[in-house]
Parts: C-alpha cells; sequence; structure tokens
C-alpha cells in the first residue's frame, strides 16, 4: 500500500512492511515478465503479435522503476502504474494466451501501488473483467469456454480482495502498533532527558552549597584578615604605602569574588554579566583582574546584538580565562582585548585575546585545564575556540553564533572543535 488512512507520515514509506520487504516483489516482478517474454519469443504460439506483446512487457517494465519509487509512494505516480499494469495485462489477454502468468503479479501489485483499499477493490475488478473479456474473444463464446472463464472470473476477483483487505487491515494494525512503539520511544526519551536535567539541577544545587560553605566563606575570612590589617597599619605612624596597597587589593578581590561566588549560588549567572551588560563586564577587566605589570588595551563595540546569558557568561569566563593564562604564562608586557561582529552567515560574534609574550606549542599536550575548558564552554553553545601562537604573538579567538541553533543541529556547524595552529618555532 502507498498509504492509508490513519498511518503517519513517518511511518511511511521507511518503516512500511510493503517498503521493507519491496526487493523480493522487484525480483518476483522481473521474474515474471522474463517468463512471459520466453514463451513469445520461443515459444508454440509465435505470430504477428509477438512485436506487440514484447512492446508492452518493456514498456511497463521500464516505467516500473520510475513510477514506484519509494519516495513517490505517496504521489500519483503509483496510481499511473496501476494504471498501466491493467491496460497491458488487459491488452496481452487478447493478443497472447500467456499473459495469465503475470496476474500472479498484478493482483499483489495492486493492493501494494493502490491508495486506498476502495481503489484496490476497484482496480481488481477491472483487471479480473479485462482479462475475461479477452479471453472470450481469443476463445470464443461456447459453453464450457464461458463457465471457465466465469468461474476464474469470480475466484480471482474474491481470493484477491480476501487476501489484499486482509494483509492491509494486518499491516494497518502493525503500523499503529509501530506508531505506539515509536511514541513511547520518543516519551522515553523526553523523560530521560528531565531525568538528566534532573541530575543536572541536583549537581548544580550541591556545588551552590559547596561554594557556599567553602570558596564564599573563605573569600569573606581573607576580606575580614586584609581589613584587620590594614587598619593596624594605619594605627602605626608610618606604616608603607606599598604594603596598604597591596592589602587594599586583596581585600577588594576577595570581595569580587565573594560577590561573584554568592551570584553563582543565587542564580548560576556571574554577577558581572547579570542583567545582560557584557560590554560592561568586558570593560572592567583591566580593574578586576590586576595584571600587574602588563598593559591591558579593550576594544568593543558600542552596541552588541541580544545574548542569552549563555553567550554572555561562556564570552567573559573566556576572556577571563585567556588573561589569567597570559598573566602567569606568557611574560607578555601588552595584551589586547577585541570584539567585533564578522560579516557572514550565521551571524557570529568574535572575541579575540592577543599578547606579546613568548608563546607556546598549542599542539603540546598541555597538564592546564585552561585551553580544554574554554574549548568546552564554547562547545556547549555551538561556539568555536582557535588559538595561534609563535614567539611574540599569541592570538585566542572564540566565535560564538547570536541565533540560537535550530533543531537538528549537527557537529557540522560552526562550532564544537578547538583549531590550533603553529606558525614556525614556539617556546
Amino acid at each position: 500500500m502507498s498509504y492509508m488512512s490513519g498511518r503517519t507520515e513517518r511511518l511511511l514509506p521507511a518503516r512500511s512492511v510493503w517498503t521493507t520487504s519491496m526487493v523480493w516483489w522487484h525480483a518476483g516482478f522481473y521474474a515474471a515478465l522474463a517468463c512471459v517474454s520466453y514463451f513469445a519469443l520461443f515459444g508454440d504460439e509465435r505470430h504477428s503479435g509477438t512485436p506487440l506483446v514484447i512492446g508492452a512487457l518493456v514498456l511497463l517494465g521500464a516505467a516500473y522503476p520510475f513510477l514506484t519509487r519509494t519516495r513517490d509512494l505517496r504521489t500519483l505516480r503509483p496510481t499511473i502504474y496501476v494504471a498501466l499494469l491493467v491496460a497491458v495485462v488487459v491488452f496481452l489477454s487478447f493478443v497472447f494466451d500467456g499473459a495469465g502468468v503475470l496476474l500472479f503479479v498484478a493482483f499483489p501489485q495492486v493492493w501494494m501501488f493502490t491508495s486506498s483499499q476502495r481503489q484496490g477493490v476497484a482496480a481488481t475488478a477491472v483487471l479480473c473483467v479485462g482479462v475475461a473479456v479477452g479471453q472470450i474473444s481469443r476463445w470464443g463464446l461456447a459453453g464450457t469456454e464461458v463457465y471457465g472463464i466465469t468461474a476464474q472470473l469470480v475466484t480471482s476477483f474474491v481470493a484477491s480482495c480476501m487476501i489484499g483487505l486482509w494483509i492491509s487491515k494486518v499491516i494497518e494494525q502493525s503500523e499503529q502498533r509501530a506508531e505506539l512503539l515509536a511514541e513511547l520511544e520518543a516519551t522515553r526519551h523526553e523523560l530521560n532527558n528531565a531525568e538528566q536535567a534532573r541530575g543536572a539541577l541536583a549537581e548544580r544545587e550541591r556545588m551552590a552549597r559547596e561554594i557556599h560553605d567553602t570558596l564564599a566563606q573563605g573569600f569573606t575570612s581573607i576580606a575580614m584578615l586584609s581589613e584587620a590589617a590594614q587598619a593596624q597599619l594605619r594605627a602605626q605612624p608610618e606604616a608603607p604605602a606599598g604594603l596598604v596597597r597591596s592589602l587594599t587589593a586583596i581585600s577588594r578581590t576577595a570581595r569580587d569574588n565573594l560577590a561573584e561566588a554568592r551570584a553563582l549560588v543565587a542564580s548560576g549567572v556571574p554577577s558581572d554579566v547579570q542583567g545582560g551588560d557584557l560590554l560592561a563586564a568586558l570593560k572592567r577587566l583591566p580593574d578586576t583582574l590586576h595584571l600587574d605589570s602588563i598593559r591591558l588595551t579593550v576594544e568593543l563595540p558600542d552596541s552588541l546584538p541580544p545574548l542569552p546569558s549563555t553567550q554572555q557568561v561562556a564570552l567573559l569566563r573566556t576572556a577571563q580565562e585567556a588573561l589569567n593564562n597570559v598573566r602567569r604564562h606568557s611574560g607578555a608586557t601588552a595584551a589586547d582585548v577585541l570584539m567585533d561582529i564578522p560579516a557572514g552567515d550565521p551571524p557570529l560574534l568574535r572575541l579575540t585575546v592577543t599578547d606579546n609574550g613568548q608563546g607556546f606549542d598549542v599542539a603540546a599536550d598541555h597538564q592546564g585545564f585552561g585551553l580544554k575548558s574554554m574549548a568546552a564552554r564554547l562547545d556547549e553553545i555551538g561556539g568555536r575556540l582557535q588559538v595561534t601562537s609563535a614567539p611574540g604573538a599569541t592570538r585566542l579567538m572564540a566565535e560564538v553564533p547570536t541565533e540560537a541553533p535550530g533543531p537538528g543541529a549537527t557537529d557540522s556547524g560552526p562550532g564544537a572543535r578547538t583549531d590550533v595552529t603553529v606558525p614556525g618555532a614556539t617556546a
């Protein structure tokens, strides 16, 4: 059957019983055509109509693969093929006695390629009547022949309809069960996703408690101790100014990180980007990161396209981690942070961090977690991380989509990988 009432679009043609066993029907069909052609060419009944018989068989065999393709089963093509099949078999019954062999494949194909049970019954009736009329035209109206042809007509029609209707009902029920199984599978998948989401939420809550009980308390202690030390130094008449400034920086850093930890506990979003102000958070990087003697330049556009919090957090964390790596490992004296919107499709937002440090071999197996963490964070939102490095010039570039990926997005999109290039020798 090409389609039936109640069958779902997703079950046909890929999961239909008819279509999964079509290869055997193809083989049987062409075997029947070969047998009839052999009898017409080499049998005892060769006559002037043999070229017509061969031509009709060739036409039917040539049309079959183009009108009964699996992807076309819901179109008008299978109906056209059924009409051609009935016409060829009826025609051959007028000119060739061996045409009856084709009934063994014609009856099943009528039920395979008609679009409804009613059309199957009608096509079967036309086929039986047409073949009977052809046989009568060849053998005459003698009583015995008429009775035999009539019995053959009725028996063939009843048997074909009974088998066709019964098999159609069986297949319809099996496909309804298949639809139910598909729905159950989809429900199980949704439940699995829900369970994973619940597990992730539970883990976030656990991490929030851990942050509150450890990091937040530790930052509070650091801030209080540094402020107490400042108070003691201010009580002395000749307190070293550099030491006071260092303690002030320690206190400010501890309180900034305390606010960050509390924000993570409260909502999972860094406090710097609450409210969606990524540009402001990036502008504050020279003050919040304390890069010592490194001169940091930040170049940002006037505005950004609307970004969800996940994209904002990923970009901010990437910039922070990249600059921390510059401070700890590069030996650089200058670093630049640039954010721009490159032209092209799909729309992207690009963050570039460069420094003039000693460089490193990005292809080597590094023990640190910084690059891996940045790549994993960007991978989660469909972004891409690219790192190139040489002595005196290291560049880290992160690109994230400004539009959410559609359903069914695959890894062939713009992100989900880290590209590394090492031009020249590295330190």
